[in-house]
């Protein structure tokens, strides 16, 4: 999460200044999120984002199905050979066991296939709630003054400030 908002900082900002007449519903950009990874990005105009996410989200799911079809591999092997002769093998003897019944060279441990299907589905989950979440969050702040902030530190004090301004009905406050 906080590597797209990095990202969004150095790549978000766009050469076009954005249309403040243009209406943009979080709850729009959420939804197109939700049905398809970067839709709600792409919404809120922030396509770099939104490659970054399609891309997360299809690299998960390749390695999500990729470790399926191992672990599928191995659970085919069990059942063939039977659980008591399979928990008998080393792990040698059962990468050599799964070669020969689906001759699938097996290159991990024949335990770690699930447990790396199981970690890419929660990743894949994981990257798609957090895409809605910041598609809802820039819908929220498309229209907010950007070019208004600064970051300012005072060298009598040697503190460090945040300083917003912002004009209220020809009011200029700070």
């Amino acid at each position: 999460m906080i590597t797209s908002c990095f990202l969004s900082d150095i790549y978000g900002h766009e050469s076009v200044k954005k249309d403040s007449i243009r209406n943009i519903s979080p709850r729009s950009a959420l939804i197109k999120s939700a049905i398809i990874p970067g839709w709600g990005q792409l919404y809120v105009r922030k396509p770099l984002k939104a490659a970054i996410y399609v891309t997360l989200e299809a690299y998960h799911i390749y390695r999500m199905i990729e470790y399926n079809s191992i672990y599928q591999y191995i659970k085919e092997t069990k059942e063939t050979i039977g659980i008591e002769e399979w928990n008998k093998k080393s792990e040698q003897e059962k990468k050599d066991a799964v070669f020969k019944e689906t001759d699938y060279n097996l290159k991990i441990n024949t335990w770690r296939a699930r447990e790396k299907r199981n970690k890419y589905a929660w990743w894949c989950a994981g990257i798609y709630f957090i895409g809605m979440l910041d598609a809802y969050v820039d819908a929220h702040l498309y229209n907010f003054p950007s070019e208004k902030i600064e970051l300012v530190m005072d060298t009598q004090t040697m503190g460090v400030g945040l300083n917003f301004s912002c004009n209220i009905g020809g009011f200029n406050g700070r």
